[in-house]
């Protein structure tokens, strides 16, 4: 939500946005081929920007050929252009794409900007075509950008796509919400609509959900619908806490257990006999298992693409959602 309200603000402010949702690799070249194309659609075509605009289209036209992309049509008559060969690499096809739309962008004086969200999944090789048309635009002063979201192991992504990608970003974390923001977001609701609810209740739902924010709506949401009187009182929140228990097993943690393998599960349930208020270490996860920790290595590596871990440190690991551990204790004895 937070990428699509930067890009819509970029929209409102001229800036030509592209955004896009990794998911798989050729689906996601599609989409993306789509996106550029809709976004140097929509640069001005007047006369002394039109041979940029032109290259761009051409380039694209080439990217989605040698990669064998469906888009359908482009709808458009494009003229040929000699500067618009591929090379068949994806890192360097893609970056080429991407500075061909910078150039036009300048041209048309506007910026051309990126919002990928679970960019975590990216491919390696487009990682590095992305990071390689940034690096080239900031030595051309091109308004090239991007805004990546996802889980902590983007970092890992870049830092492995190029030595110099580290430098080349800021990151912010988003993290879970704290007691005031916990406060704000179950009492304001309710005022508006009537109802107080008693310092003791929030309190009992901050603990509940440890401030993560989908825990919190499904804590609204039950408070909501078993609310007889005003205010709401923490008894209240326990009451219908084994309710939320049960929606959230079968709506937000089944669904990610249910797409690992058995030895991932056993992996995760080993992880869950470790306090979890700090990193785990990948030695300590193997002894638990009891096997040696470069057979654990591929599991790791695994879970670490489908999402479910990352690693917060060398030799580390941690899951990607809050009170798994708790899950897996109840559904793994």
């Amino acid at each position: 939500m937070l990428l699509k309200h930067l890009a819509e603000n970029a929209k409102r402010a001229g800036v030509v946005p592209v955004v896009i949702e990794v998911r798989n690799a050729q689906s996601d070249f599609e989409e993306l081929a789509l996106r550029v194309k809709d976004a140097l659609c929509t640069i001005d075509f007047a006369s002394k920007v039109k041979d940029s605009v032109n290259r761009a289209f051409s380039t694209l036209r080439n990217f989605i050929k040698t990669f064998s992309l469906n888009i359908g049509e482009f709808g458009i008559t494009i003229e040929s252009s000699r500067d618009s060969a591929t090379t068949g690499k994806l890192e360097l096809d893609l970056s080429e794409v991407l500075l061909a739309c910078a150039r036009a962008a300048k041209d048309s004086n506007t910026a051309f900007g990126m919002y990928v969200d679970e960019l975590q999944n990216l491919q390696i090789e487009a990682m590095r075509g992305i990071i390689v048309a940034l690096h080239f635009a900031a030595q051309e002063s091109l308004p090239l950008y991007l805004v990546g979201s996802g889980l902590p192991s983007i970092r890992a992504l870049v830092g492995k796509s190029k030595t110099y990608a580290e430098r080349m970003f800021n990151y912010s974390e988003i993290g879970a919400l704290g007691k005031e923001d916990v406060d704000l977001a179950i009492t304001v609701p309710l005022n508006n609509n009537g109802l107080d609810i008693e310092p003791d209740a929030i309190a009992e739902v901050f603990e509940s959900t440890r401030g993560y924010p989908y825990f919190l709506q499904e804590y609204g949401y039950q408070i909501w619908n078993i609310a007889e009187k005003s205010p709401i009182s923490a008894s209240d929140v326990r009451r219908i806490a084994p309710n939320v228990q049960q929606r959230l097993d079968t709506n937000f943690f089944d669904v990610r257990f249910d797409r690992i393998s058995n030895r991932e599960k056993e992996f995760l349930r080993a992880m869950a006999e470790f306090p979890q208020d700090k990193t785990i270490a990948m030695s300590d996860v193997a002894d638990r298992m009891g096997r040696p920790q470069s057979a654990i290595s591929p599991v790791r590596s695994s879970l670490i693409r489908k999402g479910m871990v990352y690693s917060p440190a060398y030799g580390g690991i941690a899951y990607t959602v809050p009170m798994f551990a708790d899950y897996l204790r109840r559904t793994m004895r």
